[in-house]
Order: structure tokens, then C-alpha cells, then sequence
């Protein structure tokens, strides 16, 4: 069994996710169980980079929205290890790669990432990389809504 940092210092209600492994479509989508090859914006060995397709209709909505997220599994960022040091370099990259694919250099984008819950809702790392019209309910630039 693999110890986690973040099981042992969390308190109780940061150990209850919201979609709980594993049945969350991370897994799904790394295991090739759910992803669809038009969702796929970047792979490599370490990363996976998918268009997360969500409902117009919903807040937390965005134009381009993909989310990047490592092939080892790793709860939480307060879990990375020195020797997790390439698959951090390799997100980073992942990252670098998905903004030039889709043009996101020359419009601007942002990133974000939860630590555990309730602001992270699922228990593996993942970054989100959000750009274009929204409706989220955080604005972090000039960004048109989407209505």
C-alpha cells in the first residue's frame, strides 16, 4: 500500500471526495475505458491531456476547457515526492504543449488546481486550463460570458 502525505496531516473532511476512485473518469479515460480520440489534446508518457467537454449551461462552463492530469496516480499536489520531480516537469511541459496547440498564446488562458476537498473533487491531481467565453463564477480576466 503507498502512503500518502495527504492522509496523514488532512483532517477528516478533506478525505471525503466527491467522485471517489475508483469509478471517476480520470481512471477511465487512462485505462482507454472512456476517452474518445477527439477529446485527446496531448499525451506523453507521463501526462494526459483531454478536452473536458461540460454542458454550455452550467457555471463552471468555459469555451476551451482541458484538463492535464499525470499517468501515475497521485492524490493530491501535497503528495508529489522528489521523485516525482519528472512527472511535475512533465505537466508543466503538458501544459506549454496544450497553449500551443490550441492557439491559447495568442488569446491568454488560466490554470487552476484544487487541493483536496472541498476544492478538489476527485482524488487524483489535475490541472484545468480554461480560456475563451465562461460562466464561471470566478473571473480572472476580461472574459466575455458565454449567454
Amino acid at each position: 500500500m503507498t502512503f500518502w502525505i495527504s492522509q496523514r496531516i488532512c483532517g477528516p473532511e478533506q478525505r471525503v471526495w466527491e467522485k471517489p476512485d475508483p469509478e471517476h473518469t480520470f481512471r477511465g479515460r487512462l485505462d482507454c475505458t472512456r476517452a474518445q480520440a477527439d477529446e485527446v489534446v496531448y499525451e506523453d508518457d507521463d501526462v494526459f491531456a483531454f478536452r473536458h467537454r461540460i454542458d454550455p449551461s452550467k457555471e463552471e462552463w468555459w469555451d476551451i476547457h482541458v484538463v492535464i492530469i499525470p499517468k501515475k496516480w497521485i492524490p493530491t499536489i501535497l503528495d508529489f515526492s522528489i521523485g516525482d520531480a519528472k512527472v511535475w516537469h512533465r505537466l508543466l511541459g503538458g501544459i506549454q504543449k496544450v497553449a500551443l496547440e490550441l492557439g491559447l498564446y495568442e488569446k491568454g488562458f488560466t490554470i487552476r488546481m484544487g487541493v483536496l476537498p472541498p476544492y478538489q473533487h476527485t482524488e487524483h491531481v489535475h490541472i484545468h486550463i480554461l480560456s475563451g467565453k465562461h460562466r464561471s463564477a470566478v473571473v480572472d480576466g476580461p472574459m466575455p460570458d458565454a449567454g
